[in-house]
């Protein structure tokens, strides 16, 4: 009848809630990757050391670490909303904190900031959006998540590459474009409706109660572990080098010199490797432990060439291969790892292995920084593709002789 309201059926609740679940990884990993492109121009305008440029990416990742040690198993007690909202504001206030930064001890504290709201809305969040597919398509869900965490990556350095082209307000419109990206995801968190049985505070919970969940690997899964861990951490080792100094690579080392296509290239790394973890998805595991190591050591070659000879198009090969070899690799890894691990204990054992990739990330990007003031940045950055190249041979070897990707 005209003027008659279209009935709301059962999936709409479920619809609007794994949006907003969506949305807070989107924002969490957006807000995360915005700053990489403006590191650059900030370590020029606050005149600081290439080590504390490198401690201000690192202690993001602390951040997200004491997090994933202390609250990883809290939104199965409180309620994944009920913990997504603290986290994106802890998100937004490391947003204003980046907004009216003027030192580094500012950066410092945005990134810690950061660092604590995404290791809180992460795990809470992927655990809601495999919780409220209206199919329960685990999948599917995962697939999304996945999605939304690659945008996010891509989208945050692009736009502030962007605000880089255009020279105005670079270091200040592009964290109030980020406010606003986190006002709608509190908006949506707290007015979309939940299922009653999903995600909601257990009703014998008490604070007092609860201890964080000990992160440990079993002893008969040490050595899958370790692979899976050494397969994971090349990957993101890589990652976070373009990360936390792909864009001083690029204009100090490659030859761009323009600062706007010089963030770009971090941008790129992220949208390529998620492209290439969806087109590995379906493929073998021993297919993929051949064409993933590989792969990333021909893009570290590159990486080094492209050093040595100042090229930009060679610097471009290398950031695509070495994100499609570390995409490649961390599928391996990530595949490898959830198929042998047995159910009770598979979110502590994940939970490990993403603390090492964390870890890993950290302690690179740390350690580039402290070599390049001491032996130079093109010197540190040729290191580092033969110590990378090295340990990616080496697993590949591992793998090959053991024949390790044979029992997935």
């Amino acid at each position: 009848m005209p003027g008659t309201a279209a009935p709301v059926t059962a999936k709409e609740p479920r619809f609007l809630a794994m949006l907003a679940a969506l949305l807070a990884i989107f924002t969490a990993i957006f807000s995360s990757n915005l700053p990489t492109p403006l590191y650059a121009v900030w370590q020029v305008q606050m005149g600081f050391s290439a080590t504390a440029l490198t401690a201000v990416f690192a202690v993001y990742v602390f951040g997200v670490v004491s997090m994933l040690l202390t609250l990883g198993t809290l939104s199965d007690k409180i309620g994944r909303r009920q913990l997504l909202v603290p986290g994106i504001l802890f998100i937004t206030a490391g947003v204003l904190v980046f907004y009216f930064a003027r030192d580094i001890y500012w950066l410092g504290t945005a990134r810690i900031l950061t660092g604590i709201g995404t290791g809180i809305v992460t795990g809470a969040a992927s655990a809601a959006v495999i919780e409220l597919d209206p199919d329960n398509n685990w999948t599917r869900a995962a697939t999304m998540s996945a999605l939304f965490f690659t945008m996010g990556a891509f989208a945050g350095p692009t736009l502030s590459s962007l605000a880089l082209a255009f020279d105005s307000g670079a270091s200040s419109w592009p964290f109030l474009v980020t406010l606003g990206l986190c006002g709608l995801t509190l908006v949506l968190l707290l007015t979309a409706p939940w299922p009653k049985d999903i995600g909601r505070r257990q009703k014998n919970f008490h604070f007092r109660d609860w201890r964080p969940t000990p992160v440990k690997v079993p002893r008969a899964l040490l050595g899958a572990f370790a692979f899976s861990a050494a397969g994971i951490c090349l990957a993101w080792s890589t990652g976070s080098l373009y990360a936390s100094l792909g864009p001083s690579l690029a204009r100090e080392l490659v030859g761009v010199s323009d600062r706007a296509m010089a963030g770009l290239f971090a941008a790129a790394w992220q949208l390529t490797a998620g492209i290439s973890q969806f087109a590995c998805q379906r493929q073998p595991l021993d297919r993929l432990i051949l064409i993933g190591p590989p792969l990333l050591i021909g893009g570290l070659l590159c990486l080094a060439l492209a050093v040595i000879s100042s090229s930009p198009v060679m610097f471009s090969i290398a950031t695509l291969a070495t994100a499609m070899g570390a995409g490649a690799t961390g599928v391996v890894a990530l595949a490898a790892i959830s198929q042998v691990a047995p159910a009770e204990e598979r979110g502590g054992i994940i939970s490990a292995f993403y603390l090492m990739a964390y870890l890993t990330m950290a302690t690179v990007v740390l350690g580039v920084g402290l070599v390049s003031d001491l032996i130079g940045f093109g010197n540190t950055v040729i290191g580092f593709t033969a110590l990378i190249s090295l340990a990616a041979l080496t697993l590949l070897l591992v793998a090959v002789k053991t024949r390790r990707t044979s029992m997935y």
